[in-house]
């Protein structure tokens, strides 16, 4: 596991008004974590941050960590669950994306091992995709940036007498405005797009009402992203990239943010 601790203590205190009277402080249980996973017993570090996530603190460098211990288990739904969110909400996460590429990629080959055939995993539209290469916060903020410097280009343009002042004016003024568009174009498409969730577990049942003894009409891979189209008290109606429609109990998603 990689050590990511810089940011995890900044948000402990937040974690310690969650905790009861006689509750491990969530700085002991982080400290539980990195020790076990020094000596391999990923069991343990799974344990530790499943109560610091319990006390209310999910910041990416618990999730990150959490998502390891998960996929050394083979717990891969639960992996690609918290690698997803960190990958979701964090600027340039080389680390998580390729632990998540990672993860997907052992589930599929134990996937066809059992089955004895390959698993391809269907992927959302380019337009969804587009949306998923920044964090929303991040996009916003590029757009703004580049809008900032478009009118900066313009007004030295104006100001300059310099032949060549105006022409590098100009060329900035394209690209401030390029990187404007995509930064548009990215906050668009993700503000548009569906809620999604990823299933925790394998084996998990599609019922067509929100009834525990609906009998189940298919099922749902684990570690398959599936878009929430609403909720009905435990269940929540999902619709699976490959347009299979259906309910599944809320604790089998890890529900993604926006």
């Amino acid at each position: 596991m990689r050590a990511r601790r810089a940011g995890v203590f900044l948000g402990l205190a937040l974690a310690a008004h969650g905790l009861g009277a006689g509750a491990v402080p969530a700085r002991e249980l982080v400290d539980r974590a990195r020790h076990a996973a020094a000596r391999g017993d990923h069991a343990a570090v799974v344990r530790a941050y499943e109560e610091v996530r319990a006390a209310g603190l999910e910041s990416d460098d618990v999730l990150y960590n959490l998502g390891t211990a998960y996929a050394h288990l083979e717990r891969y739904g639960e992996a690609i669950a918290c690698f997803e969110v960190v990958d979701r909400r964090a600027t340039l996460a080389l680390g998580v994306s390729h632990n998540l590429r990672a993860a997907r990629l052992r589930l599929a080959r134990r996937d066809a091992a059992r089955t004895g055939r390959a698993v391809v995993d269907s992927e959302p539209g380019p337009w969804i995709a587009l949306g998923e290469t920044l964090p929303l916060d991040a996009s916003v903020g590029l757009t703004v940036l580049a809008e900032l410097l478009v009118l900066a280009g313009l007004w030295w343009r104006r100001r300059t007498e310099q032949e060549l002042a105006r022409v590098g004016a100009t060329l900035a003024v394209i690209v401030a405005g390029a990187v404007a568009l995509l930064g548009a174009l990215v906050a668009t498409s993700r503000l548009g797009a569906p809620p999604w969730a990823v299933v925790l577990r394998d084996g998990v049942s599609l019922r067509q009402t929100a009834r525990e003894d609906a009998i189940p009409e298919g099922r749902v891979r684990e570690g398959e992203r599936v878009e929430r189209r609403g909720r009905e008290g435990e269940f929540i109606r999902v619709r699976t990239l490959d347009g299979r429609g259906g309910w599944v109990r809320s604790r089998e998603l890890g529900l993604l943010p926006r």
